[in-house]
């Protein structure tokens, strides 16, 4: 292996985030050192962030405007130089270096299609990552029957566990895999890639995992809150649910949680 090579790339996708990702960045640099790869990919920031990276060691990778989460994913993996990949959200912060044991742990398993860490919010309180699947039972089962069946949860284990999806937030795969599945998928802008890259591994007979010891802060919706006000933020899951779920089950998925959400309202007021 030559000197500079390691075995992981980690690959973080920004848009006019500069503090964020810096944020991201360093903490990486803190725990890992030079035992990894680091690739920025700007997808077309009008900040500061191409200045402030320049007083780091990452590998910058600036795009002429903002083609989206899946298209920047890909750009960094065209310049990796290393086996494994983790693509991870600009506004995620390591914890420790059990990263390292999440990459020993796939090289173990060779079923292994893709692994996610666990997530914590800014105040350590644990926050979802796994996903159950997306289906108009699970959405009922949630929305009328008031079971945790649909939303993103946390697995209560200290092992890692074989799950049905992980959040893009943070995934592990190997090149090798990454290829065989043809990357991430370009359809989608922004949200929604990450359920379809768990399908496309699952398709490929591959298994999903939940590596609970390897911990990172979220700060949920950092990385994407200059494109839309509060109020707005729901509307960008739209387009990626029509593109992952078909428009059949899109429009009947969000009926049911629409007209869970209001029964409810109406439940509790009378």
């Amino acid at each position: 292996m030559p000197p500079n090579k390691t075995s992981l790339s980690i690959i973080i996708p920004t848009w006019n985030t500069a503090e964020i990702t810096l944020r991201c960045v360093n903490s990486i640099v803190k725990h890992l050192g030079k035992l990894v790869e680091i690739i920025v990919v700007d997808n077309g920031s009008t900040d500061s962030t191409q200045d402030v990276l320049k007083k780091t060691t990452v590998k910058y990778v600036k795009l002429d405007k903002n083609y989206g989460y899946a298209t920047a994913c890909n750009a960094g993996a065209k310049v990796a130089t290393s086996e494994y990949l983790l693509f991870l959200n600009s506004d995620m912060e390591l914890i420790d270096k059990e990263v390292l044991a999440m990459v020993n742990f796939y090289k173990k398993n060779i079923n292994c299609g893709l692994v996610g860490p666990q997530f914590f919010n800014p105040d350590l309180s644990p926050q979802g990552s796994v996903f159950p699947p997306q289906t108009p039972l699970n959405a009922f089962r949630e929305f009328w029957l008031h079971q945790k069946t649909f939303s993103k949860y946390f697995p209560k284990t200290d092992k890692p566990e074989k799950v049905w999806a992980i959040s893009g937030g943070a995934v592990l795969i190997s090149k090798k895999n990454y290829q065989s599945v043809g990357g991430w998928s370009q359809k989608y802008h922004m949200y929604y890639e990450d359920l379809d890259l768990c399908r496309q591994t699952r398709n490929r007979g591959f298994s999903i995992y939940y590596f609970p010891s390897c911990r990172f802060i979220h700060r949920h919706g950092a990385s994407g809150a200059n494109i839309a006000n509060a109020n707005n933020q729901w509307r960008r899951l739209i387009n990626g649910s029509k593109i992952y779920h078909g428009l059949f089950l899109h429009y009947l998925i969000n009926l049911i949680i629409w007209s869970g959400q209001k029964w409810q309202k109406t439940f509790l007021k009378t």
